[in-house]
This record gives structure tokens, C-alpha cells and sequence, in this order.
């Protein structure tokens, strides 16, 4: 739990003994009447489903699982539901290697939501209204009803976990957004679906999960397009991914008549770094480059891994000179900043070519050129190399 605020490990041990106290209340319950192919279903289909669990904005995960997470709580008694909402999470845990403490977590959260909905449909079977085949309109209100509850509880907790662990609020989170209500809450009616058809009929089921499918591959898409924009080492945009953004602020900048000024840089002795240091110790140099980029650009400039050892930058709205500032900034900030290693600290230095918009220039790949030869004029008069040991 190293880096969790002290605030953060105090909501983690409520969970867990929360978790815990719930699920060895709910162990005294009888399973006389369990329909345990319905457990074996349910249990397969949410591991399956949690394996598949997909990350989005904000550096959460999405589970289609959560549909299974509801039907379980819908037709099975509690301690049941408890198995399920924990192992269904195992093979995820194996294939993502998350932190112990962050697992524990998300498995203490599905657990306390599966049992909160089980207690919602507890308490209307006890006045009569019980999951049947027919799936009359008091079944389908009280399955609504619990789905909405799991939903809710698992959304507060999560939200008040990320409040406290990265300070993030509600706002940020998204998590009582119209969106991510509605995210979930389909994938729950889906958890409905499946539970009525799996009353009725084994072969519905598969129909009525099928959606589930559909939901995970179109949550899929935005972060698959972002892998194949970014840089994976660096965390920056690629060559491909900057370049119809470049394109598109050349274009604006000659239609108005603005200034736009690109930035080509190489890092200084990379091989030599590589050499002496090991290829990690590279790429703890390029990351560092690229930290000393987010540092001082603006929110709105494009910067870009080029491809090896060199870095792209474009900045609307600015004139070659202001544009040597930048550079220097650059520069400035990776002599301050040395790279950490094994054998001391290595200050890593760039070389950077600048250029601006001119006259007569038809593509923006000309102006990159021009900084391009005036990045190597630099490296062939000394660069501004700061490899260091100490």
C-alpha cells in the first residue's frame, strides 16, 4: 500500500471488514433449494466477462461482469453471491497483475453491492414477489430495483475511494455523470435479461448476454484508437498521431494569417546512455525528455516521439523566437533534472532545430525540414549535451 494516503487505507480496512462482517452474516442462510447450475453458469460467464474488463478515461476499469454480479444476486442465496462476486474477480487478478490492495478492494466493493441488491430482492420475496420465469411487472420493478441499488453502493464506494486516494471528485471521476450511470446501469439491465432467461430457457441466455459483447468492444474502440496514437514508452503522441493534429494547425495557421512554429529535437548521446547504462536506463531517458515537454508546453501544443531518439513539437500561436524560448526552457529543465541511475545521475540534453511558418510554404512538412536541418547545425556546432556521471 505504498504511495496510499493514510485517509485512503482507512476507507480500505472499513471496506474489507465491511465485506467480511457482510458475508459471515449472510453464511447462516439456507442453500436448500439452490439451483446450482445456475451458480456454475453465472460463475463462468463473470469470470469470463471480468477478463475482458476494459480501461477507460481516468484510469478506470470498465466490468461487463457486473451483469452477472446482478443475476447472481437476483436467483442465488447470499453466500453464494459472495462466491461468485469473489472468484469471478481471480482470473482478472491473474492476467492483470493489479496491487493486492486494489483487488481486495474492487472485490470487497462487488461484494458488499451483490449483497446490498440481494437484500433489496430479500425484502420484497419476503412480502411475496419472488424472480419467476413469467417475469410479471413486480418481478421485473423489484430486479430494477436491486440492480439500481448494486449500481449506486458500487459507484459510491469506488467514488469515495478515488476521493481520497487520488483526490479525485466526483466531477473528475465521472462516476455520478449521466454517462457513467448509464454505462452501468445497462450493463445491469443486461444482468436482468439474464436472469429471466436463464429461468425460462439455457439456450436464451446466451441471446441475452450477447449485447454484452457489443458494449465491451464499443468501449474498447477509444482506447485501442489511443494505443495506436501513443507512444507506449514516453506516453506521447506517435508520428501517425500527430499527424493529421499537425496538419490541421498548419491549415488554421495560413487560412488566418497566425504564426505557428515546430520544435525538432534529438537526444544527446542516447547510444552512449544506452551503452554505458543498460536499454532501460534509455528508456528512463527518453521518459525524462518527455517529462521536461509536459513541464513546459501549454495544454494546447502537439508533442510527439518522432521516432527513435527524436521529439516533434508544434506550437500554434507562436513566433520563432518565442519558440527559441521554449527550446531553451527545454533544455534548462533536463540540465535540472538528471536522470537517476545505478551509477549516479546522467543530466540528459537534447538538441533542438526551431522554424517557423513562412511565405510560400505549401505543407507543414517543409517547416519540420527546416527545423530539422537547423537541429543538426546544432548537434555538428556542440548541441547542448549534459551527459553526466556522479
Amino acid at each position: 500500500m505504498v504511495g496510499l494516503p493514510e485517509a485512503a487505507r482507512g476507507f480500505f480496512y472499513v471496506a474489507i471488514v465491511a465485506a467480511v462482517a457482510a458475508a459471515a452474516v449472510s453464511s447462516t442462510a439456507s442453500t436448500a433449494h439452490t439451483r446450482w447450475s445456475f451458480f456454475l453458469a453465472l460463475l463462468l460467464g463473470g469470470a469470463v466477462a471480468q477478463v475482458f474488463a476494459t480501461q477507460t478515461p481516468g484510469n478506470q476499469v470498465f466490468h461487463t461482469g457486473i451483469a452477472f454480479s446482478v443475476a447472481t444476486a437476483l436467483v442465488l442465496p447470499p453466500q453464494l453471491v459472495v462466491v461468485v462476486c469473489v472468484a469471478q474477480h481471480l482470473p482478472e487478478w491473474l492476467r492483470q497483475r493489479y496491487p493486492w490492495f486494489i483487488q481486495s478492494f474492487n472485490i470487497a466493493n462487488v461484494v458488499l453491492s451483490g449483497l446490498a441488491a440481494w437484500s433489496v430482492r430479500a425484502a420484497f420475496a419476503r412480502d411475496g414477489v419472488h424472480m419467476t420465469a413469467s417475469a410479471t411487472t413486480s418481478d421485473v420493478l423489484v430486479a430494477g430495483a436491486a440492480a439500481v441499488t448494486f449500481v449506486l453502493v458500487n459507484h459510491a464506494l469506488l467514488a469515495r475511494m478515488l476521493r481520497l486516494a487520488r483526490g479525485q471528485d466526483l466531477s473528475v471521476s465521472g462516476l455520478f455523470s449521466l454517462d457513467g450511470l448509464i454505462a452501468d446501469c445497462v450493463v445491469a439491465a443486461v444482468g436482468i435479461g439474464v436472469t429471466f432467461m436463464l429461468l425460462h430457457s439455457w439456450a436464451l441466455v446466451v441471446v441475452a448476454a450477447l449485447p454484452l459483447v457489443l458494449i465491451q468492444r464499443v468501449l474498447a474502440l477509444p482506447t485501442l484508437r489511443e494505443q495506436a496514437f501513443s507512444d507506449h514508452k514516453t506516453g506521447l503522441l506517435n508520428s501517425r498521431g500527430i499527424d493529421q493534429p499537425a496538419r490541421n494547425e498548419y491549415a488554421r495557421a495560413r487560412r488566418a494569417g497566425r504564426p505557428l512554429s515546430v520544435l525538432l529535437c534529438d537526444v544527446d548521446d542516447l547510444r552512449e546512455i544506452n551503452n554505458r547504462f543498460g536499454h532501460l536506463e534509455g528508456d528512463a531517458a527518453l521518459t525524462n525528455v518527455a517529462a521536461a515537454f509536459r513541464s513546459e508546453l501549454r495544454e494546447y501544443d502537439l508533442c510527439a516521439r518522432f521516432g527513435g531518439d527524436e521529439f516533434l513539437v508544434v506550437l500554434p500561436e507562436t513566433t520563432e523566437a518565442e519558440a527559441i524560448l521554449v527550446a531553451k526552457r527545454v533544455q534548462s529543465w533536463l540540465a535540472e533534472h538528471p536522470l537517476p541511475t545505478r551509477h549516479g545521475t546522467v543530466a540528459v540534453g537534447v538538441s533542438i532545430g526551431t522554424a517557423s511558418l513562412e511565405e510560400g510554404e505549401m505543407q507543414i512538412g517543409e517547416v519540420i525540414a527546416r527545423a530539422d536541418a537547423a537541429m543538426y547545425t546544432e548537434k555538428r556546432t556542440g548541441g547542448r549535451s549534459f551527459l553526466t556521471v556522479g
